[in-house]
C-alpha cells in the first residue's frame, strides 16, 4: 500500500498532483524502452506490457469504485472477484490472461485512457470524500477492511501503484 504521511488528510488537489507526479515518473521510465524491451518477458514472466495492462485494469477499477459503480467488471473480472473472495493474486492472474495477447499499442492506449478516467473520477470527489470509508462507495463488497478511508484505495491504485510498477520496470532493464 502506498505511504500517506501522518497528519491531516490531503486535499483532492494534492492527491491529483501526486497521481500526476507518479504518472510522469512512470512515463519517464518507459520513454527509453523499445517495443521489443516492452514485450519481452522478465524473470517473473511478465513483460513491461503486462505490467502496464495490470496498472490500467486497477485504475479502471478505481474509477468505478469512486463513482460507486461495480468495480470489477471494468477491470475485465467477474463481478464477484473481490480481493477478499478471489484473492489479489488470482485477480492479477485473470487480468494477465485477459491482456497478454493484446498488442502493445492497445495496452498503451488503454493505460492512458484508464489513467485519465481515474483522474476524472478522483477529481469528482470532495476533500471530505477522501476520508469516507470504502463501504460508503462499495457496500456490496462486504470487505473486512471496508472501514478504511477511500484515500487508501486511491493511493494503492494510482500513485502508489504507478511507483511500485515503475520500480519493477526499471529493475527489469537496469539489470540487463
Amino acid at each position: 500500500m502506498a505511504e500517506i504521511a501522518d497528519g491531516p488528510p490531503p486535499t483532492v488537489r494534492e492527491v491529483i498532483d501526486r497521481i500526476e507526479e507518479e504518472w510522469e515518473a512512470l512515463q519517464r521510465a518507459l520513454a527509453p524502452l523499445s517495443e521489443e524491451q516492452m514485450t519481452e518477458p522478465g524473470t517473473g514472466g511478465w513483460s513491461v506490457k503486462d505490467e502496464l495492462a495490470h496498472l490500467a485494469a486497477w485504475a479502471r477499477g478505481l474509477a468505478a469504485l469512486v463513482r460507486k459503480q461495480p468495480r470489477y467488471p471494468p477491470m475485465g473480472l467477474p463481478g464477484g472477484a473481490a480481493p477478499h473472495t478471489a484473492g489479489i493474486e488470482r485477480m492479477n492472474e485473470m487480468i494477465y490472461a485477459n491482456n497478454r495477447d493484446l498488442p502493445l499499442p492497445t495496452i498503451l492506449a488503454e493505460l492512458r485512457a484508464a489513467h485519465e478516467d481515474a483522474l476524472a473520477a478522483v477529481a469528482g470527489l470532495s476533500d471530505e470524500d477522501l476520508v469516507r470509508p470504502y463501504d460508503d462507495f462499495q457496500p456490496q463488497d462486504n470487505r473486512p477492511d471496508g472501514h478504511t478511508p477511500i484515500l487508501w484505495r486511491i493511493a494503492g491504485n494510482t500513485f502508489g501503484h504507478y511507483a511500485e510498477h515503475r520500480e519493477t520496470i526499471s529493475k527489469m532493464w537496469t539489470a540487463k
